[in-house]
């Protein structure tokens, strides 16, 4: 048998190397198109500001060490150009010295991540505009932030990354702006919650710029002004466009890839796609909300891996499958870490359930214990049957392990009262007698 996998990252490593665990004899083929394989794109932000000092700490293997490990050919700089169903062929060009080849399969995983959106603003072609996706951009960044003139950085965007990057700039001595089009930091979380990051953020020395987009960039060479939409004119030296990315799916459409409402390539819950022997997996591909049981698109390496590994089993001969997501997601904002889980208020309330909002402040361990702190818990609870559908949880030490038992509880359709029965371990250093996860439940049921 040959597979071939198109992408070299987290969802194209995974399925080659679970492809090579189920079938020991397969000749396995990755076509990567970067110059880099297997790297930790959530670990970007930390090598660019220092905090994970190797370039080789996020890079985990290299094509070499790949093949060694898993008898698995790896082409770098071969991007892939056209899939052809009907012979199972694909054609592919060599960036580095240009020849064109063919390579022919009986099956293929489709695993071409995600790239940043990039608007077409005016002045976007000056140096110093960046986006950060991969280990080739962050070395760009760090190259740039390294020169004595690189003083003032403006993100464009508040997401998760956006965020992460004030962190990283601000940690190199920058003086850091961010422009939100939207009236508030992290827009995927509630007005409330995100107005605790706001205020930290303000705290660290981060300007924020709120309700108002970029409408061109100035500059002679380098960009020099980001001019917004209100006509505010913010000087800077460097600007990171992190405004969202965009699944890479072009190249399976045209091959007649089904590609769902999100942009995003539609798979099954084994990843297979609409055409035999063809899976996708990782940034390009949809997954399933566990909670509505419709398509989502949430491009995560968590959700990568499974998707990657659960293709190359399938792919491989095996049977496995990839149940879905409840888009959990977690960072880390300067001394805060941020996360959420499920539905928020305004998704329950589309998908007519009669939800209420209860938020709680308590503390991550008992408050005469050393190094004490808030942690704020949001939770979004079905108030037919108590059953908890959705949850943030913004604060310090231990927020981590609040947001994963909530998710835990999510997945398993546990009720408000079930929250505070669960056994949680307690000790001083760790939590307080009702661990706040319990006191979410306690004060939801009583709401409801």
């Amino acid at each position: 048998m040959k597979i071939a996998v198109i992408g070299a990252v987290a969802a194209g490593t995974s399925a080659a190397a679970k492809a090579r665990r189920t079938d020991k004899e397969a000749e396995i083929v990755v076509f990567e198109k970067g110059t880099d394989i297997s790297y930790a794109g959530c670990g970007l932000p930390y090598y660019i500001s220092g905090v994970t000092p190797s370039r080789s700490e996020i890079v985990m293997n290299t094509a070499e060490d790949f093949k060694e490990k898993y008898n698995v050919e790896v082409r770098l700089q071969h991007e892939v150009t056209q899939i052809e169903t009907d012979g199972k062929k694909l054609k592919y060009k060599n960036l580095n010295t240009g020849e064109t080849g063919e390579y022919k399969y009986d099956k293929l995983i489709i695993a071409t991540g995600a790239s940043p959106i990039k608007p077409p603003f005016e002045g976007l072609d000056l140096e110093n505009i960046f986006t950060l996706r991969s280990v080739e951009s962050a070395d760009q960044i760090k190259v740039a932030l390294s020169r004595k003139e690189t003083q003032k950085v403006v993100i464009i965007g508040a997401g998760l990354i956006g965020l992460e990057m004030a962190e990283s700039f601000r940690e190199l001595g920058m003086d850091v702006t961010i422009v939100e089009l939207e009236d508030q930091v992290l827009p995927p979380y509630s007005k409330e919650m995100a107005e605790i990051v706001a205020e930290h953020l303000r705290e660290k020395e981060v300007e924020l710029i709120l309700d108002d987009g970029v409408d061109h960039f100035e500059g002679e060479d380098r960009v020099e002004k980001v001019v917004t939409a209100s006509g505010k004119k913010i000087e800077t030296d460097l600007v990171l466009l992190s405004i969202g990315v965009k699944a890479n799916s072009e190249l399976a459409e045209k091959a007649g890839v089904e590609i769902g409402k999100t942009g995003a390539i539609k798979v099954n819950e084994r990843l297979e796609t609409n055409l035999k022997d063809i899976y996708a997996a990782g940034d390009c591909a949809e997954s399933t909300d566990l909670l509505t049981n419709k398509d989502v698109w949430v491009p995560l390496g968590s959700t990568a891996n499974k998707q990657g590994r659960t293709a190359g089993e399938n792919a491989a001969g095996g049977d496995y499958k990839h149940y879905g997501i409840l888009k959990t997601g977690i960072t880390k904002i300067f001394d805060l870490t941020v996360a959420k889980t499920g539905l928020d208020l305004e998704e329950a309330e589309k998908e007519e359930i009669d939800a209420v909002a209860v938020k709680i402040k308590a503390h991550n361990h008992a408050s005469y214990y050393p190094g004490t702190a808030p942690i704020h818990l949001r939770g979004i609870f079905d108030r037919e049957n108590g059953v908890i559908v959705g949850a943030e949880v913004i604060g310090g030490e231990g927020s981590d392990k609040r947001i994963d038992v909530l998710a835990t509880a999510i997945y398993n359709r546990m009720t408000a009262g079930e929250l505070f029965q669960v056994d949680l371990a307690y000790a001083p250093p760790y939590s307080g007698p009702k661990d706040a996860v319990a006191i979410l439940g306690m004060v939801a049921e009583k709401k409801i």
